[in-house]
């Protein structure tokens, strides 16, 4: 269920390193997790590693800001997706243009079956979204579901806990960071270019609490992640030993 987690490689922003992310997972009992930062994938692998360390399935993606601006999160469901998502996230960093904007003829991915889109409520109709788009629900949103026709689209939305910081400290610290980043002060720091005190990691159990009336959105978040498959052989030397085919070249 935690599909939107951070680290402080989302740079001046998340508060978690990525060890103690990992850590603050095992405590809480959860077995899958996913790591998207914002416009960043710094320590993807180094996440991987040391979830398969403690026997946590990793999931990994990115989340996608225009500035405070989110548009969506990608989700990589297999190392095909997860390319993908570094040469998309690279082009548009190295080329210093924005995002693309959620649009219904916006498409990502080379095969639908490499990765999932997730989009924030309001960003996409629901009858709008394609077979690998979700929308991601806050708990503080729940209740704008009843304005949704669930029996037509009850399979289209999946829980978003975003993991941001640890605690109340820890918010504060967040907030200073996002001073830096404006170069402002806390007293003209804007609602909307910082996290929610909220975005914490809740207990499983309570997480299932706040849904006991919306069973099917756990349903359709773990389905989401254990589709996510991600292979990495950590034993293996991959530095290249020639730029050619051999030493002699």
């Amino acid at each position: 269920m935690y599909l939107n987690c951070k680290t402080h490689f989302s740079f001046l922003y998340g508060t978690f390193s990525t060890k103690e992310l990992v850590q603050t997972a095992v405590e809480h009992g959860v077995t899958s997790l996913a790591l998207t930062n914002i416009n960043s994938t710094c320590d993807l692998w180094e996440f991987v590693k040391l979830c398969r360390e403690v026997h946590i399935k990793p999931v990994v993606g990115v989340e996608f800001r225009n500035g405070d601006k989110l548009l969506y999160i990608l989700i990589a469901a297999n190392n095909k997706g997860l390319s993908w998502i570094h040469s998309f996230l690279s082009e548009h960093l190295l080329e210093k243009k924005d995002f693309p904007e959620p649009a219904t003829d916006l498409t990502f991915f080379l095969d639908s079956w490499d990765g999932f889109v997730i989009y924030p409520l309001g960003a996409k109709s629901p009858g709008d979204l394609v077979p690998n788009e979700r929308i991601g629900l806050l708990p503080s949103e729940l209740t704008r579901l009843f304005t949704v026709d669930l029996r037509m689209h009850a399979d289209k939305f999946v829980i978003r806990q975003p993991v941001t910081v640890q605690d109340k400290q820890h918010f504060s610290l967040h907030r200073l960071l996002r001073c830096i980043s404006k170069n402002t002060i806390l007293a003209k720091l804007k609602t909307d270019e910082q996290c929610e005190p909220t975005e914490i990691f809740i207990s499983p159990g309570e997480l299932l609490n706040k849904l006991r009336a919306y069973p099917f959105l756990v349903t359709n978040t773990y389905k989401l992640m254990d589709e996510c498959r991600i292979e990495m052989d950590f034993g293996v030397d991959k530095t290249k030993r020639t730029y050619g085919g051999t030493k002699d070249d």
